[in-house]
């Protein structure tokens, strides 16, 4: 049977720590957001969308996934940091995280704003710079080509604050600081709702909270802990049990029946703050996956595994090749019917997308990526 996690020690001194499956989550909600934005774009460029189907929430979709993994692994491999090696090393922690998301991040916003082609204002480029893209997107002021950068605003603005939940020396209260901060951004969000129809000013700080998305990575960090809890005991939780129950097969097929059904519905009906049970959701599916003896799925094979190693360059690159393409079919296929059109633009974006990013991953990424291991006490 295939171990979920495996702890070594290195001849470096590193503990490894190993999870079968998420690459193949990586991998799918990067292609779920492809395919949104394929269906986004379509008729910027005339050409009629897939009928009787609206999937144009399957991106919110694939970036919830995406958070709540992030959100669950980062805070898996801090407790595992802090549980071999006693303490977490701050500075470590930052450099990986500057190693692994700016090199492309500022390579896209220096070649969005300066190279192709310019546009945008130089407020949303300061914003850029300033890790505040996700505040430009809710001024609408990034270019639809590279404006997925948003997310990783919001990536880099919770890594600043959420490592320093680990100077709290137990663990139960880590938990409850999560908890806590849930309940707290949720209060927020409400509070933003309410006083949107006020003011143009209210309106523009609750599309920003909505889009800080802090509470979808907080949840795969709570789940984590929890996780965490029923791999390597530390504190007595009253709830502990009732998670565990997670992993019983049958529990597992009612996690992903609601998966399905809530997505449909998420896809159907634009619900608002739809995401947090979408969070709640993934982080136990993730979970689940995560934890390969009892799994009743998985989703691991070569194919994911690449895709989802590649994930951040499809999910950054992905509209150069799209937009590409779009204008080609547009120019050159105007008269072709929808399935043809359709097969050719999926086909050939997804293809393209895949292959840009691995130009990006192994010819751009890759050596920051080994100066990032010289970093890393938690081996992936």
């Amino acid at each position: 049977m295939e171990k979920t996690t495996e702890k070594a020690t290195t001849p470096q001194g590193k503990a490894k720590v190993y999870f079968a499956n998420l690459n193949g989550v990586r991998a799918i909600a990067a292609l779920m957001v492809v395919i949104s934005h394929i269906e986004l774009h379509k008729v910027d460029y005339q050409i009629a969308r897939i009928p009787h189907i609206n999937i144009l929430n399957f991106g919110k979709t694939g970036v919830t996934v995406f958070f709540s993994l992030s959100g669950f692994l980062i805070t898996y491999l801090l407790l595992e940091e802090r549980r071999n090696f006693s303490a977490v090393n701050f500075k470590d922690f930052y450099i990986r995280r500057i190693l692994r998301i700016w090199p492309l991040y500022f390579l896209l916003v220096f070649v969005g704003f300066f190279v192709y082609p310019r546009q945008g204002s130089p407020t949303a480029l300061w914003l850029s710079i300033c890790f505040l893209p996700n505040l430009a997107f809710c001024l609408q002021m990034l270019p639809d080509i590279f404006n997925p950068i948003w997310s990783i605003g919001t990536e880099e603005q919770f890594y600043i604050f959420h490592p320093h939940f680990f100077r709290i020396k137990n663990t139960k209260n880590i938990l409850y600081a999560f908890v806590a901060f849930i309940l707290l951004i949720w209060s927020i969000q409400v509070s933003m709702h309410f006083l949107a129809h006020t003011d143009v000013i209210w309106r523009l700080f609750s599309s920003f909270f909505y889009y800080a998305r802090f509470d979808n990575m907080m949840i795969g960090a709570a789940v984590a802990v929890l996780y965490h809890n029923t791999l390597h005991p530390t504190f007595k939780f009253k709830a502990q049990s009732l998670f565990n129950l997670i992993f019983k097969p049958h529990i597992q097929v009612i996690l992903y029946i609601l998966f399905a059904i809530y997505t449909y519905a998420y896809l159907r009906y634009d619900i608002g703050h739809g995401d947090v049970p979408l969070a709640i959701l993934s982080s136990l599916i993730i979970v689940n996956l995560c934890q390969a003896e009892t799994s009743i799925f998985t989703i691991r094979n070569k194919k994911l595994d690449y895709v989802g190693q590649i994930s951040y360059g499809i999910y950054l690159l992905h509209k150069y090749p799209l937009f590409l393409i779009l204008y080609l079919v547009h120019t050159y296929m105007p008269q072709s019917n929808l399935l043809i059109q359709n097969l050719v633009i999926y086909t050939a974006t997804i293809t393209c997308a895949i292959g840009v990013a691995s130009i990006s991953y192994f010819g751009y990424e890759k050596p920051f990526l080994n100066l990032k291991k010289r970093f890393q006490k938690i081996t992936q």
